[in-house]
């Protein structure tokens, strides 16, 4: 498999997908658990919020402080479980871009794999927040350093001038702070365009940590990264050329993505909702996760099994086939 001939990874896949008999009870079983988590997760939420409205006074403030904690930490506990789904099912799709005998046991994989994961995770995550950091204090210093800036120091120099040393607060008023927001319009851009610059290398040089983890299991999360980056280099282009030849599968993902703010949309397009808020918003969240579904049934295989066999065109050869660690029998 060559990773720059992209019509040979598509029609590979579309072959693999025809062979395999459980490919859409794989897709339907991840997509549903999937999907009904983060249904949960939404209708919890708003109960809780619901429940602390309920709760005034001070004397329930233990109450909605332990409420607006179990709030807090749903979307928590929802990327953990949804991590361990998502790895489980890129197994199963990387089995079947091997040609493997593939069962709905293999969904299992990530929970058994939930520590390493999550080291991972954090790994990645500070070293994007690093590059984060990074593109955000060059992205103001270049602003500081260009005309764009004048307009703030026309803002604050009156304000400035209003401090002594008895009153050292800085007070803006709402239109002050609105105003100033609109004139640093251009230092978010150049933040922006530098995180672009700087974060999307990284983001692919760490394509393949998922798959690595899948395939490696005795490997740690820092020896995982490194032999993602290792996979990758050389080899970023060619990805992102994949990912546009999939263009199809994120356009509707973006589509499905966009009926989940139809109550926000439409109004502002001045269709008023002949029903509550929180109907419209309910309703055009059922409408979301129904057409998420969709897309999950009827595009998403093909998408990741081709990146399930890009994964095996960048991947150092092996005298022995490393596939076996997918699973034990039971998880198959």
């Amino acid at each position: 498999m060559n990773l720059r001939n992209l019509r040979q990874i598509h029609g590979f896949a579309s072959d693999r997908l025809r062979q395999s008999t459980s490919q859409k009870q794989i897709v339907m079983i991840y997509a549903g658990l999937a999907l009904g988590l983060t249904a949960l997760v939404t209708v919890l939420s708003h109960v809780l919020g619901l429940m602390m409205d309920n709760y005034g006074g001070l004397s329930n403030l233990g109450k909605r402080k332990m409420l607006s904690t179990l709030q807090s930490m749903l979307p928590m506990a929802q990327s953990l479980l949804s991590m361990c789904l998502n790895v489980g099912y890129l197994a199963a799709m990387l089995r079947i871009a091997r040609g493997m005998y593939t069962s709905p046991q293999t969904l299992r994989l990530g929970f058994d794999r939930f520590w390493l994961l999550l080291r991972c995770s954090i790994f990645k995550g500070l070293i994007m927040s690093a590059v984060t950091f990074v593109s955000l204090y060059f992205g103001v210093m270049i602003y500081m350093m260009t005309p764009f800036s004048d307009a703030v120091v026309e803002i604050l120099a009156p304000l400035m001038s209003q401090m002594s040393m008895l009153n050292a607060q800085l007070t803006i008023d709402d239109a002050t702070y609105l105003l100033l927001m609109d004139t640093m319009t251009p230092a978010f851009v150049i933040c922006g365009i530098l995180l672009l610059v700087l974060g999307t290398p990284v983001l692919y040089n760490y394509r393949m940590t998922e798959y690595v983890i899948i395939d490696k299991p005795a490997l740690g999360a820092l020896a995982a990264l490194r032999e993602s980056k290792r996979m990758m280099r050389g080899n970023r282009l060619q990805m992102l050329k994949l990912d546009v030849s999939l263009w199809w599968y994120y356009l509707a993902s973006l589509a499905a993505g966009v009926v989940c703010y139809g109550d926000v949309l439409l109004p502002r397009l001045g269709i008023e909702l002949p029903v509550s808020d929180t109907v419209a918003f309910f309703g055009f969240y059922a409408l979301y996760l129904a057409a998420s579904f969709a897309v999950h049934l009827f595009l998403r295989n093909r998408a990741e099994v081709c990146y399930a066999l890009a994964y095996d065109a960048v991947k150092p050869e092996e005298k022995q086939d490393s596939g076996v660690v997918l699973g034990n029998i039971f998880q198959m």
